[in-house]
């Protein structure tokens, strides 16, 4: 079996689903001049009743609706506290979450650029201003490849990232492992 950071998988029936408005804002006046900014978000949360592991609280942020109903068979894939996938099994609806702290993401590699232009530019500082001008395009060219590789390689782990959570959603899955509908990173409600 693939390693991977998946550490629990909760299976169970919805037991509760609730809904907490909080309301938060602040604000200055200073000299009669100033204002306030006052906003209510909805924290969503949902309980399911699980054979391994009893009653389990999930925490689905401020903008997110479960994808469920009460007494609704779900499998709920976490990595340590960060929930990463929410399945119906009542429903087939499938809602993949990838967070940032679990799947990698190409960051570009700006140090690399930064550090290679800042060593040209001393270069050309130093008097060295014609081959400096050729490395430069080089330089840029070397960059964009190794930008490219380096998403290839992120591409490749979150591609395996995937797989092994389909195969812990599809364990026990009434339908093989088929979705009616697979939400991937699914946009924020207004």
């Amino acid at each position: 079996m693939e390693k991977h950071p998946f550490t629990t998988v909760c299976r169970g029936r919805v037991v509760s689903i609730t809904e907490r408005p909080h309301v938060r804002g602040g604000g200055m006046v200073l000299g009669g001049w100033g204002g306030t900014r006052i906003e209510t978000v909805t924290f969503t949360e949902f309980w399911v009743r699980s054979p391994e592991f009893g009653d389990c609280c999930f925490n689905m942020g401020t903008d997110e609706l479960p994808p469920m109903l009460l007494d609704h068979a779900v499998t709920v894939v976490l990595a340590k506290s960060v929930v990463c996938a929410v399945v119906n099994h009542s429903t087939s609806v499938q809602r993949w979450y990838r967070p940032r702290s679990v799947y990698k993401r190409n960051n570009g590699g700006w140090l690399f650029l930064v550090l290679a232009l800042g060593i040209l530019a001393a270069l050309e500082s130093l008097g060295y201003r014609a081959p400096v001008a050729g490395l430069r395009g080089i330089m840029l060219v070397v960059w964009i490849g190794l930008v490219c590789l380096e998403q290839l390689r992120v591409f490749g782990y979150n591609a395996r990232l995937d797989r092994s959570l389909q195969t812990l959603i599809a364990l026990d899955s009434p339908q093989g492992g088929r979705a009616n509908v697979r939400e991937t990173d699914p946009p924020r409600l207004p």
